[in-house]
């Protein structure tokens, strides 16, 4: 048969022949360079395992665990209460460890403002309890609400406390909120505190007018929410240099200009 030619009019390469041997030192050099590198690959791997069982065990073992947790401010709250609802244990693995659940739980509580929750290495956990104010009491069925600024029950007592008496309901549980209509309330008992004893008994509204009711009949108009502080220096002159026994009203709704209203035929 005629051969087989190429496009080129080339016979196809013919199959070589055996090949001739490798030289026995650089054979044994390929097969040195083939083992070092196999055991280079060996070598990274135990490294990463061991690293890795190391890590493992420090975020597992007590060096990384939480060793104290403090509570700072927490005086109406209580420092065993934070804790509590906290629900951060000496022991647990710090790595891993997320506060901001613990930090919601204790901002729920009735006293607390705010919470700034943080942790150090050295195994320390810390909450840092900033609190509400109260600045008025609401009775409520034999008991007294205490209330802060922003109409937060804070607690019931069984007894009153040095603030002025607000007269509002519904009153919800501690921790709860009261309807916004109280909050006017609150602003004005806020600024009559320092009078507290001198004869302020109660605050409410009355006809959709704030009123302030002072001993026997007399009672304080104060008009809008301008000016509490203005006008409670006001009302403590009145009460401090003014027979009031022959008035019914002050008007305080202009702190500049107060008016008395006096009571007919007294005697």
């Amino acid at each position: 048969m005629p051969s087989e030619e190429t496009p080129e009019g080339r016979s196809p390469e013919q199959p070589q022949g055996p090949q001739p041997p490798v030289e026995p030192r650089i054979e044994a050099r390929r097969n040195e360079v083939r083992s070092r590198r196999r055991l280079r690959v060996w070598i990274t791997l135990g490294i990463v395992a061991v690293l890795f069982a190391i890590g493992f065990w420090i975020t597992q073992s007590p060096l990384l665990d939480v060793d104290e947790v403090e509570v700072i401010g927490a005086q109406r709250t209580g420092a065993d209460k934070v804790l509590e609802v906290a629900g951060v244990d000496p022991g647990v693995p710090l790595l891993g460890l997320d506060l901001s659940g613990p930090r919601k739980s204790v901002a729920a509580l009735p006293w607390v403002d705010q919470v700034r929750a943080s942790r150090t290495w050295g195994g320390k956990v810390t909450f840092d309890v900033t609190e509400r104010s109260a600045v008025a009491q609401i009775p409520v069925g034999g008991q007294w609400a205490v209330i802060d600024l922003q109409g937060r029950v804070l607690q019931i007592n069984s007894t009153s406390w040095e603030l002025p008496v607000v007269l509002f309901g519904p009153v919800p549980e501690p921790g709860d909120w009261l309807a916004g209509a109280a909050l006017p309330l609150l602003k004005v008992s806020e600024a009559l505190i320092p009078l507290q004893g001198d004869g302020i008994e109660a605050i409410s509204w009355d006809d959709g007018r704030m009123m302030v009711d002072l001993p026997g009949d007399v009672r304080a108009y104060w008009g809008g929410q301008d000016d509490p502080r203005g006008k409670a220096i006001v009302l403590a002159t009145f009460l401090a240099r003014v027979d009031l026994h022959c008035f019914e009203l002050i008007d305080l709704s202009i702190p500049e200009l107060p008016a008395l209203t006096p009571i007919d035929d007294c005697p």
